[in-house]
């Protein structure tokens, strides 16, 4: 692009104007290092800025509105960030919020109380437990304890995950007439400076293919029998054991009712297709 020669300055009125901003955010993301005026005044502290500032900015706010944080944004502009860990982080951030809306969309649509879909499930490390019980209800009941002794062993949770059952045999994942086992998984922060711990176990990202549903557990037997249908159907390959993810358990929510509560099969696939 070829620039004037005399390039036009603004006063910080005009830049405030243009770009929708206060005074108080200007000076903000000059002092976050973002935004350097073209021309400061030493004897005044009077600011002028260029169009470069003007699109800065415009950029900033750009970047601010998808949920960026004032440094990403800043390390980003800048290109100081690892382009490849920048999508992977975005990368799960959407996926994320997809989830979110998937489930949201069904708790509001009246129409129907089950959805598939394709997703990427991220990599995270669990506090493991293995537990056996006689059904789904008693499963959960379980996998409450296992959850306070985590906590009680000093663990730290990871909110931003939910906890899930870990199923052996995808083509027997639940009998709700026989005892079944169970490992559940609550996801945690690792110490880095702890030795290896034999309860963590590291979870890589992979490729799912999901049922979600709302309703009380004893439905899950019948909807994994669905989901590992609808599987054979579309003809793919899983490559590691079923899951069954608790988004919304009572104990997360008194006010929940059992009807109400939200649950995800999920098949961990080598492929996805469709």
């Amino acid at each position: 692009m070829i620039f004037p020669e005399n390039r036009k300055l603004f006063t910080m009125k005009e830049m405030c104007h243009a770009c929708g901003v206060s005074r108080a955010t200007l000076l903000r993301l000059e002092e976050s290092g973002f935004l350097k005026p073209a021309v400061i005044d030493p004897e005044t502290g009077y600011r002028r800025y260029s169009m470069d500032n003007v699109t800065a900015v415009g950029q900033y706010q750009r970047l601010q509105a998808i949920g960026l944080s004032r440094s990403e944004i800043a390390d980003l502009y800048y290109e100081r960030t690892d382009s490849a860990e920048f999508i992977r982080t975005q990368r799960q951030r959407l996926n994320m919020l997809q989830g979110f809306l998937n489930e949201y969309e069904l708790r509001h649509d009246h129409s129907r109380d089950h959805t598939f879909s394709y997703e990427t499930i991220p990599s995270v490390t669990c506090y493991c437990a293995q537990i056996t019980a006689r059904s789904p209800e008693e499963a959960a009941t379980q996998s409450y304890i296992v959850h306070e002794r985590c906590v009680s062993e000093g663990y730290r949770m990871l909110g931003s995950k939910p906890l899930f059952g870990l199923y052996d045999d995808y083509r027997k994942p639940l009998n709700s007439e026989n005892a079944f086992q169970c490992t559940v998984c609550i996801p945690v922060i690792p110490d880095p400076d702890a030795d290896r711990d034999p309860n963590l176990r590291i979870f890589p990202e992979t490729e799912a293919f999901t049922l979600l549903f709302f309703g009380e557990y004893s439905r899950i037997p019948e909807l994994f029998k669905h989901l590992l249908k609808e599987v054979e159907i579309r003809g793919l390959e899983p490559s590691g054991p079923p899951r069954v993810i608790s988004l919304i358990a009572p104990y997360a929510g008194m006010h929940y009712k059992t009807d109400d509560f939200c649950q995800q099969c999920v098949i961990p696939i080598k492929e996805r297709k469709g």
